[in-house]
């Protein structure tokens, strides 16, 4: 099993963090452009047991996948693939107080990469350099959300 863990402190409370987190909607907004993420199928706000269906480019290849909500707290968001092309994908977002106006947000991503030919195309290297980018990504635009105060 791969794994990746990337952490970062944000300009906003936490509970406006869980509560902009918690909403599929603003997964677009917060992803990388370059993995064209569509959304679906998805609840309004997320909750244990519920699924969100998706559809990402990565690698260069168009990927639908489902994953489901397996925890959900103030505090934790946990996710896993039911289906996909990844044999297994766990992605925990720990979200904690810093201060009252700073929450550090920590992404720890554990996967198998596929197999067969699929492996040539998508390694674990090849992965870890996507999801580091996606964090990127990802930190710098809510960062820039929290300073504009779109998530309060």
């Amino acid at each position: 099993m791969s794994a990746s863990t990337t952490s970062t402190v944000l300009p906003c409370t936490a509970s406006a963090l869980r509560s902009f987190l918690g909403k599929p909607a603003n997964l677009p907004e917060i992803s990388d452009p370059e993995i064209e993420l569509e959304i679906l199928s998805a609840p309004d706000v997320i909750a244990e047991g519920a699924e969100i269906t998706f559809r990402i480019t990565a690698i260069g290849l168009k990927q639908k996948m489902t994953h489901r909500y397996e925890k959900v707290t103030d505090s934790e968001i946990i996710e896993e693939l039911i289906d996909g092309v990844m044999p297994s994908w766990r992605h925990r977002q720990q979200i904690e107080v810093v201060s009252a106006n700073e929450c550090r947000l920590t992404d720890e991503i554990t996967f198998d990469p596929p197999g067969g030919m699929m492996k040539f195309i998508m390694s674990e290297e090849r992965i870890l350099e996507n999801i580091e980018q996606g964090m990127q990504f990802r930190y710098e635009t809510l960062f820039e959300l929290a300073e504009a105060g779109e998530i309060s």
